[in-house]
């Protein structure tokens, strides 16, 4: 991977036009299924969590490549239940960009961690994103169809972030590499927390 590709990675996470929760979704999917299912999708802070997820399990590898994802789809169910009763924790954007910057030093530590901790942190992070997930359902949205549909998101991106991580732990510099991902989430979630 060249130097210049991971500079513009790095900036295009700094985009002012991508940071979390700008509006998200046009009026043609205001309810149900697809609203839920592109949330996760419409803000890096969302994003570089529940891939980074994937890419923790996948360097922990073991058991860990099932348990880390299904710990926090199963507890964002719980914090997307709060919050759609409107039982909430203060300070989720800061909790949400806390968990950034958690999971950027997590990889960037390459995942020497007990399993035990990694997925108390884990769970952590995905009361607040599922918090946010739950606030966030538009008033006339099915919630079981908006669940399913932030839950179906939040799985494929924990897989590719798997897939992507034992991509990358095949190569020769898989260190170098997890090192820059950690970094430049922490980084990212450092900026979350300033805005």
């Amino acid at each position: 991977m060249k130097f210049k590709h991971i500079v513009a990675g790095a900036l295009t996470l700094f985009s002012p036009l991508v940071l979390a929760h700008p509006g998200h979704i046009g009026p043609h999917t205001t309810t149900g299924f697809m609203t839920g299912f592109v949330h996760p999708f419409t803000g890096l802070d969302h994003l570089s969590v529940m891939i980074g997820v994937g890419l923790l399990a996948a360097l922990m590898g073991g058991k860990a490549v099932s348990r880390l994802p299904m710990a926090f789809i199963g507890i964002m169910v719980v914090g997307g239940a709060l919050g759609v009763a409107g039982m909430v924790l203060p300070g989720i954007e800061m909790g949400i960009a806390l968990s950034v910057i958690g999971m950027g030093a997590m990889l960037l530590a390459g995942g020497r961690m007990s399993e035990k901790l990694a997925t108390g942190l884990v769970m952590a992070f995905a009361l607040f994103h599922g918090m946010a997930h739950g606030m966030e359902m538009p008033l006339d949205a099915q919630a079981m169809e908006y669940f399913s549909g932030f839950v179906v998101a939040t799985a494929i991106l924990h897989v590719s972030g798997i897939a992507l991580g034992k991509l990358v732990m095949t190569s020769a510099v898989n260190q170098r590499v997890m090192r820059v991902v950690g970094i430049v989430m922490a980084a990212f979630g450092g900026i979350l927390m300033l805005s």
